[in-house]
């Protein structure tokens, strides 16, 4: 038997009451409440199957609805006791004045409640260990919680770091490539370009999001898989326009003395091409 006192001055009752604990064997969980003006309620008997270790959880708010809806009934009139057992919201009823209108305008009952949680151990080994109660506020930060009562804002402020690793490395590895690829197909130019321009049209007409979801299948997914899955795909976006103006910049003088001077074609195209590009890689960047 375990007894945890919780001191209630608020004018809103917790949004729910959570038992927690770690179960062993086969216990039977009976939880109820003291209210301060002397009531005990019985909330819950809840046998475990065979378990080694399972945790075990318990949902104040939604699993003793009936429970609730029947104690709030003794005190309400013929009209309170119309309202649907579903309407009923039970920590209202169980944080609320023990009086007409529980049901349907509760009045805060302040003061001590203690939660009992009794546990029945048929066998020897049987037991429920590390027995805690959580409490639901009102307040949940801003952007609320989920269905377990996590808060919602720090999740997304966790999950913001590898949103920016994911869209930049991808951003940046994607427009290099497909930066590098097109001034390349530009400047070889002949069967090279045609060449290049094929294998280009085949990434781009490849279905992306089917192709993902059987290489996630494939493959263990992470962080780093699911960057190059996507740089895979995404490098064909700069390629067509990147083409045209290496196409323009290969025309140019500079070009043309470069090549007199014997330069080879990987030092025009990394040395005197894709400088000029930069500007439009990193405008490309910003629409990944």
């Amino acid at each position: 038997r375990a007894v945890f006192e919780y001191e209630y001055s608020y004018d809103l009752p917790p949004l729910d009451i959570i038992f927690h604990g770690y179960a062993i064997g086969s216990p039977v969980i009976m939880l109820s409440i003291e209210r301060p003006d002397g009531h005990i309620i019985e909330l819950v008997r809840r046998p475990i199957s065979k378990s080694d270790g399972k945790k075990v959880r318990v949902s104040i708010g939604k699993d003793t609805r009936i429970e609730s809806y029947n104690f709030g009934a003794k005190f309400e009139n013929l009209e309170g006791n119309r309202i649907e057992r579903e309407m009923v919201k039970p920590t209202s009823v169980l944080f609320s004045e023990a009086k007409e209108g529980i049901l349907v305008y509760p009045s805060p009952l302040k003061g001590t409640y203690k939660l009992i949680a009794e546990i029945i151990l048929p066998g020897e080994n049987d037991e429920v260990v590390d027995i805690y109660f959580t409490f639901s506020g009102g307040v949940s930060g801003w952007l609320g919680t989920d269905s377990s009562k996590r808060d919602i804002w720090s999740g997304v402020v966790a999950g913001v770091k590898w949103a920016l690793l994911i869209g930049l490395l991808t951003a940046l590895t994607a427009v290099s490539v497909g930066v590098t690829y097109g001034v390349m197909s530009a400047y070889l130019g002949g069967w090279k370009d045609s060449l290049m321009q094929r294998i280009f049209e085949l990434f781009l007409g490849v279905p992306l999001l089917p192709v993902l979801i059987v290489m996630s299948a494939i493959f263990k997914p992470n962080i780093w898989i699911m960057i190059l899955m996507m740089s895979c795909f995404f490098w064909v976006g700069p390629v067509k326009t990147v083409r045209s103006m290496g196409l323009q910049i290969k025309e140019e003088t500079y070009i043309e003395a470069a090549q007199a001077f014997g330069a080879s074609s990987s030092r025009i195209i990394f040395k005197h091409m894709i400088p000029i590009l930069i500007p439009y890689a990193f405008a490309s960047m910003a629409l990944y």
